[in-house]
């Protein structure tokens, strides 16, 4: 069930929380499905590519811990991995164990056809899917960085003092022109997950510890429309908020956020930061 926050109008300076007998339906946002509200800008980005890795596991895949030991090496802050476990069979939690499923991760899962786990994607591109230990991934990464990038981005995310709320702001600059649609998707995810792992002897491992997990996608589960004409040059300011769960520990949270092509769905650049 989605969880309905009340999202605070003209904020300045510091965060009063007040009880209201009445909530107009404009003053409440979804956490999936959050609305990023675009400005233009003159922010000046240095363009860096980067590169998204998809990756769907689950916790009663034993090759999958073979697949995280090679994106947990190669994991950084130009290479920025998302982990996604799989809706059923493998990707199904143990018996008394946290359920890591989403709403956005099932919903990928379908869209893309996964039916074999570990499986991956660098930056959505769907003509290669990558499976098993993944170490064919690692040059084909080395090669995706070394793209001219089309789009740069910043992103920053604040906490208020009692984790109620997080704000998030992308800067997007175009660094060459691109004349079709494109959407912004930003997502929360956690480290230092500590839950049962099926291992590659079949033996299972009590304490694995689970990284880049997927815990929601702030935005809806394909994104918003980026608010601009993608003119060479071009500046926009994306911002959006929300309220993160209470399962999840912020400390330990990122926020991913990644422009795609429409149409296609490829990733075009992607950005990573710690929630302050």
């Amino acid at each position: 069930m989605k969880k309905i926050f009340y999202y605070l109008m003209g904020i300045i300076g510091t965060i009063s929380l007040a009880c209201c007998d009445k909530i107009n339906p404009e003053e409440y946002t979804i956490y999936d499905g959050a609305v990023i509200k675009w400005e233009k800008t003159n922010t000046t980005i240095t363009p860096v590519q980067r590169v998204y890795v998809e990756k769907y596991t689950g916790p009663k895949c034993n090759n999958c811990p073979l697949a995280d030991a090679t994106l947990n090496n190669i994991h950084n802050e130009n290479v920025v991995v998302v982990s996604i476990n799989h809706p059923t069979g493998q990707g199904t939690p143990f018996p008394d164990q946290p359920d890591m499923r989403t709403d956005g991760g099932n919903a990928w899962d379908n869209y893309f056809g996964i039916n074999a786990i570990p499986s991956a994607f660098i930056n959505r591109d769907q003509s290669k899917l990558y499976q098993g230990s993944m170490d064919n991934i690692v040059s084909d990464i080395d090669q995706a960085l070394s793209m001219t990038p089309i789009v740069a981005l910043d992103v920053a995310a604040n906490a208020t003092l009692n984790n109620d709320y997080v704000f998030v702001n992308i800067d997007l600059m175009f660094a060459k022109a691109y004349n079709r649609p494109v959407t912004m998707t930003v997502a929360l995810i956690e480290d230092s997950l500590y839950y049962k792992q099926l291992l590659p002897d079949n033996s299972v491992d009590e304490n694995y510890v689970h990284n880049h997990m997927l815990r929601k996608v702030i935005t809806g589960f394909w994104g918003r429309d980026v608010e601009a004409t993608g003119t060479a040059g071009e500046c926009v300011l994306g911002e959006l908020e929300f309220s993160p769960s209470d399962d999840v520990k912020l400390q330990n949270c990122h926020i991913v956020a990644f422009v795609s092509d429409k149409s296609s769905r490829k990733v075009l650049n992607v950005a990573s930061c710690k929630i302050e």
